[in-house]
């Protein structure tokens, strides 16, 4: 006999594994192969600063409608590729699965997070197929990004048990 209830949720919790997992190596990977591919190239930041974010509240922490302000430093450079001209805010590289970004309780902590002041000469990693992509810092967050495909992997792995022990032979 099939439990439809249990084999659902286990196909709901697969797949929402599967997802996950899949976020993580989609950064891992496109991180990874952005560093490996970029070349350094001089450029010069144009701005420093701090953007607020309003972020809403979860349920458990405050009620519905609650929304808090949470503090993102931000930084501008421009650069040179091959003649033409290209601005970017990317501290790390790019990703396209997860988001890294900073975030902070208070300006304070946003604002001491560079240590950038608007005019700094430094050094932009670009990969040339992306020029536009330009980044400051070439560490990746690799641990991050595995540990959510392993995170993802255990719930494909739970999943999958829970539906195969969701039919039972009679």
């Amino acid at each position: 006999m099939v439990s439809i209830s249990a084999l659902l949720g286990s196909v709901v919790w697969t797949g929402i594994g599967a997802v996950v997992a899949w976020n993580g190596w989609t950064s891992y990977r496109g991180q990874a192969d952005r560093v490996e591919n970029a070349t350094e190239v001089p450029a010069e930041i144009t701005d420093v600063g701090v953007s607020a974010q309003r972020q809403a509240i979860d349920d458990d922490e405050g009620g519905t409608g609650a929304t808090r302000t949470e503090y993102v430093p931000t930084v501008t450079f421009e650069y040179t590729v091959d003649g033409e001209q290209y601005t970017s805010s990317n501290v790390g590289p790019p990703s396209d699965g997860l988001d890294g970004t900073h975030r902070y309780p208070g300006k304070a902590g946003a604002r001491d997070h560079f240590d950038y002041e608007v005019g700094d000469a430094v050094t932009a990693h670009v990969d040339p197929a992306r020029p536009d992509e330009g980044f400051l810092d070439p560490e990746t967050d690799a641990a991050r990004n595995l540990a959510f495909v392993a995170a993802g992997g255990v719930m494909v792995l739970l999943g999958a048990a829970f539906a195969a022990a969701s039919v039972v032979v009679l």
